[in-house]
């Protein structure tokens, strides 16, 4: 089974690279999950931006922690293949998991949200995930950290090594150099990055972004725009584990 997994779709620039690439790289893999929480002008996800990532080949898309930023995301969570973090209390509206099927396997994706830096007071995302693999039946999991700390996230890689097929890490949109693997076999890569503008401040307008840091006052948040990247990382499962794990990044022509 082969799974594209593309890190947060930022804006219009973020869609637009989406659109430009997905079509041409989906006849390749098997299901294709893409993190949309940034999608609409950089906050949350709207049914607009839900219907381009799918109509560009995503299979399943996810979120974070701007979930909520926008009211169209709770028919979604409702009705279509959307998930939120599964670590909010119960009774938080959609599922924080999703199987996906492909050649008569199932992948299971799950996403929970780190506790450490992160805004949210949410619930244990290793007990919580710990509950969900023994009462789920899966032949593959694919675990996404939507969480700031490095620490935090290899920390719940190693916690499940050997139990998940992959972790990836999404919400710094920077994408890391250390795709690899732990000792038991489970992939890692600590952010996929942003499918996003190039030249911006992790998708938000420069100019608007500086003011925060010069003047340690809140400023008017702002989606950049222009040239958009895409990155995305590749995951080849096989035999019950991940056999290849590759990142990618491509950049939209001047």
């Amino acid at each position: 089974m082969r799974v594209l997994f593309v890190g947060d779709v930022f804006g219009e620039s973020g869609l637009r690279a989406a659109a430009m690439h997905l079509p041409d790289l989906r006849p390749h893999y098997d299901l294709v999950v893409v993190n949309g929480e940034n999608s609409h002008a950089g906050k949350g996800l709207s049914r607009a931006a839900y219907k381009k990532l799918r109509e560009a080949g995503a299979d399943l898309i996810t979120l974070g922690n701007h979930a909520w930023d926008h009211k169209e995301v709770l028919e979604l969570l409702e009705t279509e293949p959307v998930i939120r973090a599964l670590n909010y209390p119960p009774g938080t509206p959609g599922k924080g998991h999703w199987t996906l099927e492909a050649g008569g396997e199932r992948l299971l994706v799950i996403q929970v949200m780190g506790q450490v830096y992160m805004a949210e007071n949410l619930y244990d995302p290793f007990r919580m995930v710990d509950a969900l693999l023994a009462e789920e039946e899966f032949d593959y999991a694919l675990l996404e950290v939507h969480g700031e700390a490095t620490s935090e996230k290899y920390a719940l890689g190693h916690y499940f090594d050997g139990r998940i097929s992959a972790l990836l890490g999404t919400h710094t949109h920077i994408q890391t150099a250390d795709a690899g693997f732990l000792r038991q076999g489970t992939a890692i890569q600590c952010d996929v990055g942003m499918t996003g503008p190039i030249h911006s401040i992790i998708g938000g307008d420069i100019e608007s972004f500086m003011g925060r840091f010069l003047t340690q006052r809140p400023t008017y948040f702002k989606a950049a725009s222009g040239r958009g990247m895409f990155c995305a990382t590749e995951l080849v499962l096989e035999g019950g584990k991940c056999t290849s794990i590759r990142s990618m990044r491509w950049d939209e022509p001047e």
